[in-house]
């Protein structure tokens, strides 16, 4: 009898699904993703795929789909030559940026306070007091960006929204190049680090709208210590 070397058809679909594949695809989006966020690449800068590929060390189709899905997102934007750069916008823009990401923002807050369950909140509290002590050093700024991301993703996905919650990612996207000009601000006695724990108090005391309205001076705090050229 000859062998047949092709797949029985009675074989589950997930044996065929490429794994690893998936895998590193979205471990590449979500590193850009992050350094986007946290305001690590420069307004304006290109970031070219083989390089990028380089120091992911990856090849270079986990980064194009990347980098797809984040001009998708609007958190980038392509060139003519088949490259994307961090957008460029205006004053007026970011300044709408910021409108939408209080708004959004806090009225997700306000609907998460049902979902946040108190271990929830135990791990919020947490991470709080690690971004406080991180930031209490410009060496520690960098890992303070990331907790305090967790800190309000956390928040913003207990209001099962995921409409909003795409909207959200979205805004962080664009804003995260301009906002790196805040980072040295954060290690100083002026930090809006207490307004974390404000929003975590309000909220364990079922007190949502209060704890929206922290939510809503935290980004605030960011966006009015800004200084850009009209």
């Amino acid at each position: 009898m000859k062998h047949s070397d092709a797949p029985s058809t009675s074989a589950p679909l997930e044996a065929f699904q490429p794994i690893v594949r998936q895998s590193v695809n979205e471990a590449v989006y979500q590193a850009l993703r992050n350094k986007l966020m946290h305001g690590e690449y420069r307004a304006g800068q290109v970031l070219g795929i083989q390089y990028l590929a380089d120091a992911l060390g990856t090849s270079t189709m986990p980064v194009r789909e990347a980098l797809r899905r984040l001009v998708a997102q609007q958190g980038l934007e392509p060139l003519p030559n088949g490259t994307t750069r961090v957008p460029l916008i205006t004053k007026a823009c970011l300044s709408d940026i910021r409108r939408a990401r209080v708004l959004i923002e806090g009225t997700v807050t306000e609907w998460a306070g049902p979902y946040l369950t108190s271990a929830l909140l135990d791990q919020l509290e947490q991470l709080a007091g690690e971004i406080t002590q991180e930031r209490r050093t410009p060496q520690g700024v960098a890992s303070s960006l990331e907790k305090n991301r967790i800190f309000h993703f956390t928040i913003y996905g207990a209001a099962q929204s995921p409409v909003m919650l795409a909207m959200i990612e979205s805004l962080w996207l664009q804003s995260g190049a301009y906002l790196r000009e805040t980072r040295e601000l954060l290690h100083n006695k002026d930090s809006a680090d207490q307004l974390h724990e404000s929003t975590i108090k309000a909220l364990r005391a079922g007190k949502f709208t209060e704890a929206r309205q922290y939510i809503q001076e935290d980004v605030s705090w960011v966006f009015d210590r800004l200084d850009l050229a009209d």
